[in-house]
């Protein structure tokens, strides 16, 4: 009986050893195997080749200078004064621009506008695009993306490539987030340096 008391108790001293060794081994292990993958996440991976959305070729037609193609830094380095940019160029177009949905005459349903005084997701993404660009920002590492709303609506957002990972400029929202936290599903980006080449999500 004592024995078998004194085997029962080594056992459970045993018990707390075999819970937390397996989890810490696991997480200790996954961040060395693969130390790029939290790397990665932060960034958008690019699949195959898209077609441009027709309101967009129609925008480079009525303003090239916004689609020219660009050989600067691909990448910002996300320094407290460059997201304080970043953040204030976000709200200050968001207060300046009062939404209102495309008419029904627009072409295609769907037209993109720099700076007007109302306008629907895509007039804000390429006001804070040209803003950013006009205030020294590489055109490169500023790219419009196409996703989907949490409800399933179309949508258009400015994505900053930045050390920090991939940053997204949002009309519904004055905070600037990582793509993965933005509540997006995604669809798909323009090409680095290239405005007019786009690709899936």
């Amino acid at each position: 009986m004592i024995q078998s008391i004194k085997v029962a108790v080594a056992a459970l001293m045993l018990l707390p050893a075999l819970s937390t060794g397996p989890a810490n081994a696991f997480g200790l292990g996954g961040a060395t195997r693969h130390p790029e993958a939290k790397t990665e996440a932060l960034f958008i991976l690019e699949k195959d080749r898209s077609i441009e959305p027709f309101a967009h070729v129609l925008f480079c037609t009525r303003t090239p200078a916004e689609c020219a193609g660009s050989n600067g830094a691909t990448s910002i380095e996300l320094t407290r004064e460059k997201k304080r940019e970043l953040l204030e160029v976000n709200r200050r177009i968001n207060n300046q621009i009062a939404p209102r949905n495309d008419t029904a005459d627009a072409i295609g349903g769907d037209e993109w506008a720099l700076a007007p005084r109302s306008g629907d997701c895509e007039d804000y993404a390429i006001t804070k695009r040209h803003v950013l660009v006009s205030q020294g920002w590489p055109a490169a590492a500023l790219r419009l993306a196409v996703a989907h709303t949490s409800w399933g609506e179309g949508h258009l957002v400015l994505v900053v490539r930045t050390s920090k990972g991939d940053m997204v400029l949002d009309n519904m929202t004055n905070a600037v987030r990582n793509w993965r936290k933005s509540g997006l599903r995604w669809n798909m980006i323009q090409a680095t340096g290239n405005p007019r080449v786009w690709y899936h999500l």
